[in-house]
């Protein structure tokens, strides 16, 4: 109890300091703020007129400093502004995106006008910055732990998402306004969300700044990174493998197929399909449906029961799973489920649709802290017994997980285990494991 009201003491301390910096980067360039800094230090020394030169640099600072204010007094920012973010990216990818700022006043101008997003929410509460640790906090010193900065400085970091930089509003003039390039490089997957943006103007010597907050929410999915040269592990040398002859029916349009049922004729229909003695009994059009045996197509596993509110191995997991998947889409060939713990999405093609509502589901995958392991197994067996093969990631690779992987093996489903972190390799399925490490 006295510790949480410690952290309560610390978490207060830290957002008041960082809604001031906020302020302060809002009102100063860099070079303003270190003009300010030198002349509230000269402040004590050059006050002094006999010490001639330290009085002359406080007066010069100063006096550009004033200079700079009088010059953005009477500066309008009547502005409205609409950006087209793109769906998604991956980390470490330099999104760039349009952006198009409009005069919604006449004394607005555009000249020495820059442009930076502002993110939605970079603060965490209270319950999170108590509970997240951040990785490799258990390194730091006592002190460093108790106080907890580092931990706040990394949530805020996590919140943001990446840097968020200055763009001066120059560009081609369109629609009543002025279209310019901005960019933004994501530091971590999920949703990303913009609150607006801060249009503002520098002072003439470009030491302070004037501007307003435009609240005009966006977001976009950063995908987990992707890693082109992933190979997809083969079957080849599995016992289960070798007879493994499960298979699942594909509805076919055309004609050379096993005809496996009748059904209403419906716009789009080919006409040749038609079965015209069937439609004659019936008095309406009747089609012929067709199907095809094919594989039973495979699972694709992200086992995210672990209590941590982050974890560095849970990371590399889901970029392993997203470049496989990947891969997979590069063979036309994707899984026909996906799950993610207890989640469960069925992929039904091979279409861009279906690809992107994978990755998706990926990107904003969480930790499951209120389930077990045990808690999903019962369906991923019932989905294993009809599955040629799984793909099975962790972070967590333990002695219930192997059991699982021997028992669907049992079933004849084909493994392939990735596990990332410090888990011991099985004697049993060692054939069949790869240990992520990106």
């Amino acid at each position: 109890m006295k510790g949480e009201i410690v952290r309560k003491r610390h978490y207060k301390w830290y957002s008041t300091f960082y809604r001031l910096n906020d302020r302060i980067e809002r009102k100063f360039t860099t070079t303003g703020k270190v003009l300010v800094l030198c002349a509230f230090a000269l402040v004590f020394f050059g006050l002094n007129t006999r010490v001639s030169m330290l009085f002359v640099v406080f007066a010069a600072s100063v006096a550009l400093l004033l200079t700079d204010a009088i010059s953005l007094k009477f500066k309008s920012f009547g502005f409205e502004f609409e950006r087209f973010l793109p769906e998604c990216t991956s980390i470490g990818t330099d999104m760039k995106y349009p952006v198009i700022l409009r005069k919604k006043d006449e004394k607005a101008n555009f000249g020495n006008l820059f442009y930076t997003e502002i993110p939605a929410a970079p603060m965490p509460t209270f319950e999170v910055f108590n509970t997240t640790k951040e990785p490799g906090e258990e390194k730091r010193n006592a002190f460093d732990r108790k106080m907890g900065y580092y931990r706040w400085k990394w949530l805020v970091a996590k919140n943001c998402g990446g840097k968020y930089e200055e763009f001066a509003v120059a560009g081609r003039k369109t629609d009543g306004g002025i279209l310019f390039e901005a960019s933004f490089v994501p530091e971590r997957r999920g949703k990303i969300t913009f609150g607006g943006a801060y249009i503002f103007h520098k002072g003439i010597f470009g030491l302070l700044k004037k501007g307003k907050i435009i609240s005009n929410p966006g977001s976009f999915l950063v995908l987990p990174e992707i890693k082109e040269s992933f190979e997809i592990p083969e079957n080849e040398g599995n016992s289960v493998n070798e007879k493994n002859e499960k298979t699942r029916e594909m509805q076919e349009t055309g004609s050379g197929f096993e005809l496996k049922s009748l059904r209403d004729f419906v716009p789009g229909d080919s006409i040749r399909n038609i079965h015209w003695k069937s439609s004659a009994k019936s008095g309406q059009l009747r089609t012929k449906e067709f199907y095809k045996e094919v594989d039973s197509g495979s699972i694709l596993f992200i086992d995210n029961f672990f209590e941590e509110h982050y974890s560095e191995d849970f990371e590399k997991i889901l970029s392993a799973a997203v470049s496989l998947l990947n891969a997979m889409r590069n063979d036309e060939n994707l899984p026909q489920i996906l799950f993610v713990g207890r989640e469960i999405y069925e992929i039904p093609d091979s279409s861009k649709k279906s690809f992107a509502s994978a990755l998706a589901m990926l990107a904003l995958a969480e930790n499951d802290t209120g389930n077990k392991f045990e808690s999903c197994l019962e369906t991923l067996f019932e989905a294993g017994r009809n599955a040629n093969s799984i793909f099975f990631f962790t972070s967590k690779y333990d002695e219930a997980r192997k059991r699982a992987m021997k028992t669907l093996a049992a079933l004849g489903c084909a493994v392939h285990i990735f596990y990332a972190g410090s888990a011991e390799s099985d004697s049993e399925l060692s054939r069949y494991e790869t240990k992520v490490d990106f």
